[in-house]
């Protein structure tokens, strides 16, 4: 094992010179806090940057590396990535040791001659999104042995008193064994601070979330991602997502509603325009459907 490399507290862009450059990284080996590493395939693209496959040597560990870019002819974009960079590895240091359902991250590096940054972790089999749409449906048992494992996460996060605010399909990722861990803090926030504009994905996101001008200042609180799990769990009910319009907890057009009431009443809740009509997080720890077999 390698321990993640120390980071500053802030990345001073202004004293490094670099060059802004468009580097394909796919079948590349490049050294990443003294190991190499071999890019096999990229694996999805964020707002932030990319994440790849790839194999550690020489051991040919399998790792996921993401790879973001702070060099920008914007200092603010520059300076925003930075700082999403550094916030997405502080907090999931912080929340793997209290949850198995928090992607591991081995190590971090950065490179000031093409200004990219490399965060190196655990590599899953798929995202949730992907999983999801080669099924026509999960049965009950798959489902509630997924949320079961989201509700761990939520209270992961609300305990630190964290906002993840990207809480989708694809920010979740499936290992061996149906097991799921959340990836992608770039964006989170500790709660009851400010916020300016928008954020997120539609429709997973919460509607204060992403439905606000830019210039809206907002105070974070956890119940934003209460709208998030309501929705993936709406996601692995009717094989499709919510909208905005309400009432948001109704089943999609021409499918029928779930018969499973304790499920109901999970979305009834948490699909709620709102946000101050939504239980906090630790309300899923006691739901009968959570508890129920």
């Amino acid at each position: 094992m390698f321990a993640l490399a120390q980071q500053k507290s802030t990345l001073e862009l202004d004293t490094w010179r670099y060059t802004i450059v468009t580097m394909p990284l796919e079948r590349k080996t490049l050294l990443i806090n003294g190991y190499e590493y071999h890019f096999d395939k990229k694996l999805g693209r964020g707002s932030f940057g990319a994440v790849y496959a790839a194999h550690r040597y020489p051991d040919n560990k399998p790792v996921a590396i993401k790879v973001v870019s702070l060099a920008t002819r914007n200092s603010a974009v520059s300076l925003q990535n930075s700082e999403a960079v550094l916030n997405e590895i502080e907090m999931a240091r912080r929340l793997a040791q209290t949850s198995d359902h928090i992607i591991h991250m081995y190590d971090f590096d950065f490179h000031r001659h093409t200004g990219l940054s490399f965060i190196v972790m655990e590599l899953g089999q798929q995202d949730l999104e992907r999983f999801l749409s080669h099924r026509r449906f999960l049965t009950p048992d798959e489902r509630k042995n997924i949320w079961r494992q989201l509700v761990d996460i939520a209270n992961t996060l609300h305990n630190y008193q964290i906002v993840h605010f990207d809480i989708k399909p694809q920010n979740l990722v499936v290992f061996p064994g149906g097991i799921v861990k959340l990836v992608d803090l770039g964006i989170a926030q500790k709660a009851f601070q400010r916020r300016i504009g928008p954020n997120g994905s539609q429709p997973y996101s919460a509607p204060e979330v992403t439905l606000i001008s830019l210039r809206h200042i907002t105070i974070n609180t956890t119940k934003a991602d209460v709208w998030s799990w309501g929705a993936v769990l709406f996601r692995m009910t009717y094989m499709t997502a919510p909208d905005y319009f309400e009432p948001c907890y109704h089943p999609p057009r021409n499918q029928r509603q779930t018969r499973d009431p304790h499920l109901r009443d999970i979305l009834r809740n948490t699909l709620v325009i709102d946000a101050r009509a939504r239980p906090d997080p630790s309300w899923f720890l006691d739901h009968p459907y959570t508890l129920s077999f």
